[in-house]
């Protein structure tokens, strides 16, 4: 079988390697444990901040409601507004039209009349003179 020295390097190098092994894996057991305190550090120091966050974000959704419920309101009522108005503008159109504008052409028609009628009877329309020169000018435009 192997050889005392056989034997015994193997021994040696089975426990140097061990030794490593178990250092390794308390080294590995100390970084564990210092990362499980960083993280509990940080945890300690992100909760109220994500809690802050939470709060701010709750805060911002009912002011976005607040302010789109606000909106609508002042939209409907615009609209109606709107419609009010436009109601009255046309209300109005007709009324000045019926009121104003009808009457205006028949006054207008009424003074056109009368002026003719004066200016006929200030030519002599009224004597008889006015037919003859009329006649006068007709005959004249013939020749």
């Amino acid at each position: 079988m192997l050889s005392t020295v056989a034997t015994f390097s193997l021994f040696v190098f089975v426990t140097i390697f061990s030794l490593i092994a178990v250092g390794a894996l308390v080294a590995l057991a100390f970084a564990l444990n210092k990362l499980q305190q960083q993280v509990e550090k940080l945890t300690t120091k992100v909760e109220p901040v994500i809690a802050k966050a939470s709060t701010t974000l709750d805060t911002v959704q009912r002011v976005t409601v607040s302010v789109g419920d606000k909106a609508d309101t002042i939209l409907t009522r615009g609209e109606a507004l709107t419609e009010n108005v436009s109601h009255k503008v046309e209300t109005t159109a007709t009324v000045v039209e019926n009121a104003v504008t009808k009457p205006l052409i028949n006054l207008s028609s009424l003074i056109a009349g009368v002026s003719k009628g004066v200016s006929v009877y200030s030519h002599g329309g009224a004597n008889g003179h006015g037919k003859e020169e009329r006649a006068q000018k007709v005959r004249r435009g013939r020749e």
